[in-house]
């Protein structure tokens, strides 16, 4: 059920000549983050601003490695989203630091359009319909709280992985092992708060990822 593999429901676009493919559980992922409103033309609201924020993301981190000469794809999954690249070609630790940067800095950028938008409208006095004052609040929230989320120096996050690049820059020693112990601590603590927080999804992402990270299970290929 939770697999990321292809189905026959998969919605499959070209985007900047990046291939996308989007795994039916990422609407149901988006659809449950967003259900506590009970009000549907809200949730689809929700749903869409998702979609567009985490294609943002995982855009930024294809594009670049594009840039880099490095052919890649994206997946939109119940997880979030992977652009996946062949890094394996003329990479650097430095260049690996700042392909996981882009992700969020993506976002960052997005929020800025977005809060800039917003304020013209407001500044012109142009009134703004509820849904589309909803689909503004919801693209802020989701554009502050995931690229944040996502620098956290936990692996797979962008973080974790910006950590383990500046750790292979300047060589130290068991790297590896200083990243993953990193990891298992802070997403423990962060699956800790999220049960405290009445936050069954993060509770078990995180579980999941400070399990993860305890036997040394990644894709070296996924951002």
């Amino acid at each position: 059920m939770f697999s990321a593999g292809p189905t026959p429901l998969d919605v499959t676009f070209v985007l900047f000549g990046i291939p996308v493919r989007v795994n039916p559980m990422f609407w149901l992922m988006a659809a449950a983050l967003g259900w506590g409103s009970g009000d549907l033309p809200l949730v689809l609201i929700w749903v869409w601003c998702v979609f567009f924020s985490v294609l943002i993301h995982e855009l930024g981190h294809a594009l670049t490695a594009e840039w880099f000469g490095w052919r890649s794809s994206i997946l939109l999954y119940f997880g979030g989203g992977l652009a996946f690249s062949d890094r394996y070609v003329n990479n650097t630790p430095g260049r690996s630091v700042i392909m996981s940067f882009m992700g969020p800095m993506a976002q960052f950028l997005l929020l800025g359009v977005v809060v800039a938008t917003l304020g013209v409208l407001r500044a012109s006095q142009v009134e703004i319909p509820p849904y589309a004052s909803a689909a503004f609040q919801n693209l802020i929230i989701i554009n502050i709280f995931w690229p944040v989320l996502n620098l956290l120096p936990i692996l797979p996050l962008d973080g974790g992985r910006i950590l383990q690049g500046v750790l292979d820059m300047f060589r130290i020693r068991r790297r590896t092992d200083i990243t993953r112990g990193i990891s298992v601590v802070l997403a423990a603590a962060v699956a800790v708060w999220c049960f405290t927080e009445n936050m069954p999804f993060g509770t078990i992402m995180f579980g999941l990822i400070a399990w993860q990270n305890a036997s040394g299970a990644f894709d070296s290929r996924a951002y």
